[in-house]
Formats: structure tokens, C-alpha cells, sequence
């Protein structure tokens, strides 16, 4: 059975509040098992409070891949450091057992015209988060420990090498 991609479009503002309970769910999945529930709602205030939505919204720099259903599976803040862009992603598979696939975000990012290297940081055994990197041709590099209200969070950073140039 064909399984149609899913869509990576930019973010809308009616997409806000739907955006907020996928983030909430993934960083709970993600992060559920290692640290309290305050702790995943103070990485969630940092990393995804309506404010750096907007923010990113605004500067369209905020991505949602969309199912064939009209789930939100995943949504990606874009971001520029020195040397390369960082990806801020959540994952929430429609079934738990299928991972999205993380290549028609690099597609959409790529055609937006960040072309250079990408990173993105995943909470160590979050195998959907995992696999949806390894599915956009991702690898897996150091892992580094964030410290949040306290309490240790180990994530593995994903690198993708900077796009091929038609020149070659």
C-alpha cells in the first residue's frame, strides 16, 4: 500500500496552538523517562513557548511536516550558528511504530536556501526522533549533556553534510 509523504510546509498562525500539543507530547515522550514532568515543561518553555514560535513563525522559520491525515508529525525551528544551521525538531509519528521521514524536511529547508551543514539534537533513546534522522541521511555525532532545572539530559547531536552545488 502506498503511503503518501508527508508535507513540509511553513507554519501558519492557526497552526500555533496544535504546534504547542505536539511539542508537549514529543518532549514528554522524548524526555519522559529520564527527568520529572517539571523538568519537561521547563524544556518546553525554553525551546518551544509561544513566544520563539511566533518569533519563528515571523521570520518563517518555522516548519511542520503534516500526514496524509492532517496530523502534525513534526515541527522544526530553523536557526543560524556560525558555522552551520541547527535544526530544533519534535517527532510525533502518527503510529508509534513508523517514524516519519526526515527527508522531505531536509528537501524543504534545502529549497529555502540553507544549503550549508545541518545539526539537530536528539534525547538519547528517542528512536522515532533517532530514525527520523537516519531516514533524511543524518549522522549520528557527539553526544552532550544539558543540564535543565538540575537534572541531566543526554542528547546525541545529528549532522547532515552541506548540499551538493549543481557546479558539483
Amino acid at each position: 500500500m502506498y503511503v503518501r509523504p508527508m508535507d513540509v510546509r511553513l507554519a501558519r498562525y492557526d497552526d500555533l496552538e496544535a504546534i504547542e500539543e505536539v511539542a508537549y507530547w514529543a518532549c514528554s515522550e522524548a524526555l519522559g523517562e529520564m527527568v520529572p514532568d517539571g523538568v519537561v515543561a521547563t524544556e518546553i518553555s525554553q525551546r518551544f513557548r509561544k513566544a520563539v514560535l511566533s518569533e519563528h513563525l515571523l521570520a518563517q522559520r518555522l516548519l511542520i511536516g503534516v500526514s496524509s491525515s492532517g496530523q502534525i508529525e513534526v515541527v522544526a525551528l530553523v536557526d543560524d550558528a556560525p558555522d552551520h544551521t541547527v535544526l530544533t525538531t519534535v517527532v510525533a509519528p502518527v503510529h508509534p511504530s513508523k517514524a516519519p521521514d526526515g527527508a522531505p524536511l531536509v528537501e524543504r529547508v534545502r529549497s529555502m536556501g540553507w544549503d550549508g551543514p545541518l545539526s539537530s539534537s536528539v534525547a538519547l533513546g528517542n528512536t522515532a526522533h533517532e530514525q527520523f534522522h537516519e531516514a533524511a541521511g543524518f549522522a549520528p555525532g557527539e553526544v552532550v549533556v544539558d543540564s535543565i532545572d538540575g537534572h541531566d539530559v543526554f542528547r546525541r547531536e545529528w549532522w547532515l553534510e552541506p548540499a551538493l552545488s549543481a557546479a558539483g
